[in-house]
C-alpha cells in the first residue's frame, strides 16, 4: 500500500500516459495506412501509453490514500480519462470500418 508521499509522484505520470495515449492514438490512425516499422512503433507505444495510463490512474484511484493535494486526485483522473477515451475511439474506428468507412482516411497508402 502506498504511503502519501507516493501519490504525488505517480499521479503525474498517469495524467503524462493517458494524455501520451490519445495522441499516440491519432497519430496511429494518421500512419495506419502505412505498413512498416513506424506504424509498428506507434501501435506499440500506443498500447504501453494506454495500459500504463489505465493501470497507474486506478492503481492510485483504488488505493486508500490520504491525498496531499487536489491535483493528484485530478492527474490521476485526467490518466484514467485519457486511457478510456483511447480505448473508446479506437473502438469507435473499428466500428466505423466494419460499416465500411476508412476511419484513417483516404490519401491513396503507400
Amino acid at each position: 500500500m502506498a504511503t502519501g508521499p507516493e501519490a504525488p509522484k505517480r499521479a503525474p505520470v498517469a495524467a503524462t500516459l493517458g494524455v501520451l495515449s490519445v495522441a499516440l492514438l491519432a497519430v496511429s490512425f494518421l500512419w495506419a495506412h502505412h505498413w512498416g516499422v513506424l506504424t509498428d512503433t506507434l501501435v506499440i507505444a500506443w498500447g504501453v501509453a494506454t495500459l500504463g495510463s489505465l493501470a497507474v490512474a486506478i492503481q492510485l484511484l483504488r488505493d486508500d490514500l490520504v491525498w496531499p493535494t487536489r491535483l493528484a486526485l485530478r492527474l490521476a483522473k485526467i490518466g484514467l480519462a485519457g486511457g478510456l477515451v483511447s480505448i473508446a475511439a479506437l473502438a469507435l474506428a473499428g466500428m466505423v470500418y466494419a460499416a465500411g468507412i476508412n476511419p484513417a482516411g483516404a490519401c491513396g497508402g503507400g
